[in-house]
Order: C-alpha cells, then sequence, then structure tokens
C-alpha cells in the first residue's frame, strides 16, 4: 500500500505543479466587458447595414467556391477564418481601425455611412463625418484603412485603394492636406501604393506604412514633403525582406513617451522599433500575427497592446521585451470575441478598445481596478 501512495503523492505533487505553471500563464489580467457600449444612434453603423455573415457561414461559402473551382482566396470571396490572410487591396466591412487623442475621444475609422465617427469614453457619438469630396473625389467608406489624430486634434484618413491619406480639420469640415496622389500609385516621393497605418509626431511629422503595394516606411515632415524612407531597396511591391529595416507588409504603428515608433511587420509577425528619425533600434517578436499595435498616449508605463488576427485575440505585451501580459479573446460574434479584429486604443483610464471588421463592431473593456461608476462610462 505504501508504494502507491507515494506514486499518488508523486503523481499529484506533479499535478499541482502543472497546475501551478498554467495559472502562471497570461490570462485576461481581470479585464472585464462594458455591455451595450457605444450607442449608436438610428441609421448608423460600422460597415455594412445588412451585417455579413458570421465565419461558419462563410467558411462554407469557401469551401463551396473552392469545390467549383473558383477563388476563395479574398475576403469577399469567403474565408475569413483566423487563419486567412486580408487577400490584398479586396475591401471588407466593418471598422478598418481606431485612433485615440489627448482627449481621450475615440476615433473609429469605417466603412459604413460616414467614414470617421468620434464618441467619448461614455460610448456617446460626439462627431461624425470626412464624407465630403476632396480634390475631386469623395472619400469612399469601402476604402478606408485607418487613420490618425495629431496633437492639435487634426483627423488623417487613410484612403487605401485611393493611394492616399487627407488630413482633416479637428470637426472634420475643412481639408487641409494630401499626401500621395489620388488614384495615383507609385513609390516615389510624391505617390504611394495601398498605405495602411499613420502616427504623426509632436513636430507634425507624419510616419506611414506604406504597406500593401509598397514595401516601405515613409517619412514626411508636417507639410507632407518626403524626408526619408525605410526599405529593403526601392521598396516596391516585390522588395520584401525579413531582416533590420526590411518588411512584408508594413501595416500599422504605435508611438511611446519617447517617440519610438513600434512598426507591425505584418506577414513577419514581428513589430521593429525605430527611433523618431526612423532609425532602427530592434525587434519584438511573440506568438502572434499582429494587425495593429497601441501605446497609451502618454506612453511611459511600458505597455504595448496588439490586435492579434492570428488567435482573434487582444494582446497586452511588455514594450522592453515583447512579453505577453494578458490575453483574451477568440473568433466569434459573442461577448468579448472578434471576426477579424483591426483596430485597438488604450485611454488614460487605462480602459482597452478594440474593433473588427468582419465582426463590425468596437468593444470597451475596463481594467480590474475601475470602480463600478467607471466601468459604465
Amino acid at each position: 500500500m505504501k508504494r502507491p501512495l507515494i506514486t499518488l503523492l508523486v503523481v499529484l505533487s506533479g499535478a499541482s505543479f502543472i497546475s501551478g505553471r498554467i495559472s502562471a500563464q497570461p490570462g485576461d489580467g481581470g479585464y472585464r466587458l462594458v455591455p451595450d457600449w457605444p450607442q449608436l444612434p438610428a441609421g448608423m453603423y460600422f460597415g455594412l447595414k445588412d451585417a455579413p455573415p458570421p465565419p461558419a457561414e462563410r467558411e462554407a461559402q469557401a469551401a463551396a467556391r473552392r469545390a467549383r473551382g473558383g477563388s476563395a482566396s479574398s475576403p469577399q470571396a469567403a474565408g475569413g477564418g483566423r487563419n486567412a490572410q486580408a487577400g490584398g487591396p479586396a475591401n471588407q466591412p466593418g471598422i478598418s481601425g481606431l485612433a485615440i487623442d489627448q482627449h481621450d475621444r475615440i476615433y473609429v475609422f469605417n466603412r459604413g455611412v460616414k467614414p470617421v465617427m468620434v464618441f467619448d469614453t461614455g460610448g456617446n457619438l460626439v462627431l461624425s463625418g470626412a464624407d465630403q469630396e476632396i480634390n475631386g473625389k469623395t472619400i469612399n467608406p469601402s476604402w478606408q484603412h485607418s487613420g490618425g489624430v495629431d496633437w492639435d486634434g487634426s483627423v488623417y484618413v487613410i484612403e487605401r485603394d485611393a493611394h492616399r491619406i487627407v488630413k482633416l480639420s479637428p470637426k472634420l469640415d475643412k481639408f487641409l492636406l494630401q499626401v500621395g496622389k489620388t488614384n495615383e500609385k507609385g513609390n516615389d516621393a510624391t505617390h504611394l501604393n495601398l498605405p495602411s497605418g499613420i502616427a504623426i509626431l509632436h513636430n507634425g511629422n507624419m510616419i506611414v506604412t506604406d504597406g500593401y503595394g509598397n514595401n516601405r516606411v515613409v517619412m514626411f515632415d508636417k507639410n507632407g514633403k518626403f524626408i526619408k524612407q525605410v526599405a529593403r531597396g526601392a521598396g516596391g511591391p516585390a522588395d520584401k525582406g525579413t531582416g533590420p529595416g526590411e518588411w512584408n507588409l508594413p501595416h500599422k504603428l504605435a508611438v511611446d513617451a519617447d517617440e519610438n515608433l513600434y512598426i507591425i511587420d505584418r506577414e513577419g509577425h514581428r513589430l521593429e522599433v525605430f527611433d523618431r528619425n526612423l532609425n532602427y533600434i530592434r525587434e519584438i517578436r511573440n506568438d502572434w500575427n499582429p494587425w495593429d499595435v497601441n501605446i497609451s498616449r502618454k506612453g511611459t508605463d511600458g505597455i504595448g497592446w496588439i490586435a492579434d488576427h492570428k488567435d482573434e485575440r487582444v494582446v497586452k505585451f511588455n514594450l522592453k521585451d515583447g512579453r505577453i501580459l494578458a490575453t483574451w479573446g477568440k473568433q466569434g460574434w459573442g461577448p468579448g470575441e472578434f471576426d477579424w479584429v483591426h483596430g485597438i486604443v488604450v485611454d488614460s483610464k487605462g480602459a482597452v478598445y478594440a474593433a473588427d471588421t468582419y465582426g463590425q463592431r468596437l468593444q470597451k473593456f475596463v481594467p480590474p481596478a475601475t470602480g463600478s461608476t467607471q466601468a459604465r462610462r
């Protein structure tokens, strides 16, 4: 009887050790979903008025197309499973990106009736627009691919498929600047080719991920004048690489308090870190496929956030070493789930906002220290 007892104790001890290891793995960090956030006015929606099919139905449609000998590679054609790729410039519905200003207003760049919608932390729509004609062309919401807000409150809208970025006044009513030539692609100092992300520094310099068509990251000054680029060579469509300052689809980016730039190399599954002058510093790798990255606007807490398409989840990570601190989410349309999570920001209270394309929604999560009154904000 002693031997089985000893064996049992050893097994239990091992189980306890394994359990301890498992419990030490990153959990959700205690973040809680705020229900019914935001409140959309009647007639407003993120993307299509009639929502696209859910994941299982899209996968079934993709399988049927494959069986007929058709292509299921584009997001519209089907697919959209968690390991599906973006399929180049084809359009998806829903929310393409998020930005947040110094007053905690959340800017939702989306493919619905108003290309830009602005919410306060209570989920109230306080501003919408960016649907006017600019330089002979109306902003096409189906071509949206994120945007940004500078320290003066001006708003930058990325029209990916028109190969341009337009800068609007804080009220979205005045056109201020354009980077790139409308409907003209190229990889020189005045053209873009399917740009994907932007960050604006305190001095007004713009860092643009010219990603889908050009594998390059470009710095422009506040007047839109080309300063420099980071690329393997010319920065053309086939100009892919895996080394420092090389890219396989630079997608979106974030800025810390020292204005270091954390730039997603999307198909390289990494972040490349540069200083404010676009000098390479290092890279950060982990088990993710990042589609968006955000750092609090204050940027001093050493924490970053990833919208991770690999597992359709939110990832909280340490900026210094890339260590994952918390995660939550999976593919789906339920509470706290995501369907092509494509945008993420964090406000000054630590609340996290995550948005997806096919799911056509924006969700808010509050940290455990947030009280019940704050949680309803």
